[in-house]
Formats: C-alpha cells, sequence, structure tokens
C-alpha cells in the first residue's frame, strides 16, 4: 500500500490520466490525495480540478495561506516574496516551493506509511511496484546538483519514503533560492537534511530527458523517463504547468502524443 500525494494547479486532464495510469501499471493498493493549488493566482482551473477529482473518488484538498509558513519560505527567499501584493504568487517558481513545503509540512510529516510525492504530469507506463523501493531504504529520490553545490538535493518530482523509519522528516525543507550562494530549483533547501542525514543509503531515481523525438510531431519534444536500477518506470510529460509558454497546438499535439503512449481506456 502507498499513499500518492501531488498539487496541481492546472491541467485537470493529467489527474485523470495519471490515476488511470496507476490503476493500470501500480502493483499494490493505493490511495491518491490531489492539492489544489489554483486559488490563488489560476482560479479558472480550480473547478476543473475540483470535478476530476469527484469522478475518480479522489480526495483533494486546498493548499492555503499559512502565515508562519510564509513567513518562513519568505526568510529564505532571496529574489522576491511568496505572494505578491494582490495576493497571488509572485511566480510559478514560488508557487511550486510554497505547494510542497505545504503539503510536506501540513501533510506528508503525520503519514506513518509508505508514500510518494509526485508531479501531475509523471504516469505509470511499466508496471511496478513502488514500495518495494523502500525494503532497505526509507528514502527513494530524483537528485539534482548545480555546479559548486557542494552535493545533492532532492526534486519533487518523484519522491518515495517510508515515513515509520525516515529521520526527522519535519526538518526537511522543500523551498528552493540559494544553498551555499547557488541558486536551486524546487527541494534546494532538502541539501541541508541529506548532509545531516548521508547515511541513509537512499535510492535514486534516474532521469532521461530527450529533447528532441523526431518520431512525434511537435518539437521540441521535451519529455523524460525516469528509471530505478535501469529499470524505466514513468513518463514525465515536463513542463506541464507551461512556464515555459508553449502554444495551445503544441499541448494538444504532446497531449494526444500521451494519451497513445500510455494506452489508457478513458470513459
Amino acid at each position: 500500500m502507498i499513499d500518492i500525494f501531488e498539487f496541481t494547479s492546472n491541467r485537470p486532464d493529467f489527474i485523470e490520466l495519471q490515476f488511470l495510469s496507476f490503476k493500470k501499471n501500480l502493483k499494490e493498493d493505493f490511495c491518491m490525495t490531489v492539492f489544489n493549488n489554483s486559488k490563488f493566482d489560476r482560479m479558472p482551473e480550480y473547478q476543473g480540478i475540483q470535478d476530476v477529482c469527484q469522478k475518480y473518488g479522489i480526495e483533494t484538498h486546498d493548499v492555503e495561506k499559512d502565515d508562519d509558513l510564509i513567513a518562513r519560505c519568505n526568510a529564505l527567499e532571496t529574489s522576491c516574496r511568496v505572494f505578491n501584493s494582490q495576493g497571488a504568487y509572485s511566480n510559478p517558481n514560488c508557487a511550486g516551493c510554497y505547494a510542497a513545503c505545504y503539503v510536506w509540512e501540513k501533510h506528508i510529516v503525520k503519514e506513518r506509511g509508505n508514500i510518494c510525492l509526485l508531479h501531475p504530469d509523471v504516469f505509470l507506463d511499466q508496471l511496478v511496484t513502488l514500495s518495494d523501493y523502500l525494503k532497505d531504504t526509507p528514502l527513494c529520490f530524483m537528485p539534482q546538483t548545480r555546479p559548486n553545490l557542494g552535493g545533492i538535493h532532492m526534486h519533487d518530482a518523484m519522491v518515495l519514503a517510508d515515513m515509520s523509519r525516515l529521520p526527522d522528516p519535519g526538518s526537511i525543507n522543500w523551498w528552493g533560492s540559494r544553498v551555499n550562494g547557488v541558486l536551486t530549483d524546487i527541494g534546494g533547501q532538502t541539501f541541508f537534511y541529506l548532509k545531516v542525514h548521508s547515511d541513509l543509503n537512499s535510492t535514486l531515481i534516474q532521469q532521461r530527458f530527450t529533447e528532441d523525438d523526431p518520431t512525434t510531431d511537435f518539437h521540441p519534444s521535451e519529455y523524460e523517463t525516469f528509471s530505478i536500477s535501469e529499470k524505466p518506470i514513468a513518463l514525465h510529460y515536463l513542463r506541464g504547468s507551461n512556464w515555459n509558454y508553449r502554444s495551445q497546438a503544441y499541448h494538444i499535439a504532446k497531449t494526444e502524443w500521451l494519451k497513445k503512449r500510455l494506452n489508457l481506456e478513458i470513459s
């Protein structure tokens, strides 16, 4: 049994595809919880996310503003405030960082079983039992680094953890910003957790980025495959939040490719 947590602010159709990909390929029971992160700057997407979750019986919660958490995030962020003067996220990076911190701190740390923190545009396309990767270690994650960082940090695209064995999970901070003077992505601050708990013997998830695939009819293709111990387990649509402003036509073509690749029966 594994509990899956994700946050999203757009693309309700991805929730359906992701849920069905787990039903098809995950060889263990699972429970999915979606955190709706759209009400501060993408309110038109809010109800669509709620409707898809209701259709499939997926538990939902709103990402909420928590004054104490916002203050701590602002103390780490060197370039802006988490929320601007209109109450919206200052930028997409703040939206992702804050939601990851909120979901982890307010919900995941209370869990005592196996969990998966996942991006909403990651889909299982191979038969797999995710809990198997937590038999020998309480933590399995995707590492990221930067020149001169001096180590690695966790990326929130896919994280597996056995919360009953993970030491001091409340000290994990998913904010990005600067670490050792180096600008990092979401999860940059987890660098310090990994330094303190260097004996965890964590299993690492490998990313394989395809910048352009000549067999697709959208370019650049920009997708990833995730593997553990060189066994492919998942497909990452990548940049599903559209922070890089691809056209509607691009995403229509890419989504059709995704559906064919997953080979799902959608009612």
